[in-house]
């Protein structure tokens, strides 16, 4: 985080560190702080955590409206309503895009631990975006739909819109956005996505759908004697992750039908018209 490589400065050199509940300006320092800190934890367990990377990212379109102190507001206010009794090392960087790297305590100075459930984690998202919509609106394009205030007839529309284009959406958990983040990289679920959607296309019934899929290097599973999803390095993703629900799949054995159904009637109609000559 500290390694000036890809950290951010303005055109006068100047950057930022937030150090809170932290003294010193060295790396050694924050070290024995982090350290001593851990030892008040009051619930110990051998898979504790005690440090977090969080990031803060911001869309490349709002390249031209970002600013380093406001990149450093938004960081103190995220450590403000995450839980200020913690200990933090906040750094601007870019490489494709603007972002804040967050070193954050895995207890508090209470020794109560600062992990946040996922309610509490999707409220301080909302919560931080109502900050941003608010105090730095010229920043339209970094604004994630956490379900940002909006009037019953916007929410509406836009649930609308979710549902038109779910078969679209990769939902992706927290630690595959942070690797997209950091290496530009699709993450294996995406790669995955992109091979079934190719096979989808090309399928002619459902049975058909999973044979690419075999000849692809995909292997599938069942579960309750329907195959359910597919098996990459001895990982199972259930088709339904990835965009594919059953009814999705059920529609390529309606296509067959439709198929051999219009095969038939042009059968039909060329005997007809053999008949009448």
């Amino acid at each position: 985080m500290i390694n000036d490589k890809d950290r951010l400065f303005d055109s006068e050199g100047r950057s930022f560190a937030i150090t809170h509940n932290l003294k010193g300006d060295s790396i050694t320092a924050w070290v024995k702080q982090f350290q001593a800190n851990e030892l008040k934890r009051q619930r110990k367990r051998t898979d504790s955590v005690f440090l977090t990377h969080e990031i803060i990212s911001f869309h490349r379109d709002d390249t031209k409206n970002i600013t380093l102190s406001a990149m450093e507001e938004m960081a103190r206010e995220y450590i403000k309503q995450r839980n200020p009794k913690g200990l933090y090392v906040a750094v601007p960087h870019f490489d494709k895009q603007y972002h804040i790297h967050i070193c954050a305590s895995g207890v508090d100075k209470t020794g109560m631990s600062l992990r946040l459930p996922k309610a509490d984690l999707q409220k301080l998202k909302i919560e931080i975006q109502n900050y941003q919509h608010l105090n730095f609106p010229e920043l339209s394009k970094s604004i994630v739909n956490h379900r940002l205030g909006r009037s019953k007839n916007q929410d509406a529309r836009f649930k609308n819109q979710d549902i038109s284009n779910a078969k679209e959406k990769i939902q992706l958990t927290e630690k595959e956005f942070q690797f997209k983040l950091r290496t530009g990289r699709d993450t294996e679920k995406e790669l995955l996505i992109g091979m079934l959607k190719t096979c989808y296309k090309k399928a002619i019934s459902k049975d058909d759908f999973f044979l690419k899929l075999k000849e692809c290097g995909l292997e599938t599973y069942e579960r309750g004697g329907k195959i359910t999803g597919i098996i990459k390095a001895n990982i199972k993703f259930r088709f339904s992750r990835l965009g594919f629900t059953e009814q999705r799949i059920n529609d390529l054995s309606k296509f067959e039908e439709r198929e051999k159904a219009l095969t038939e009637n042009r059968k039909n109609k060329q005997r007809i018209i053999n008949r009448s000559k």
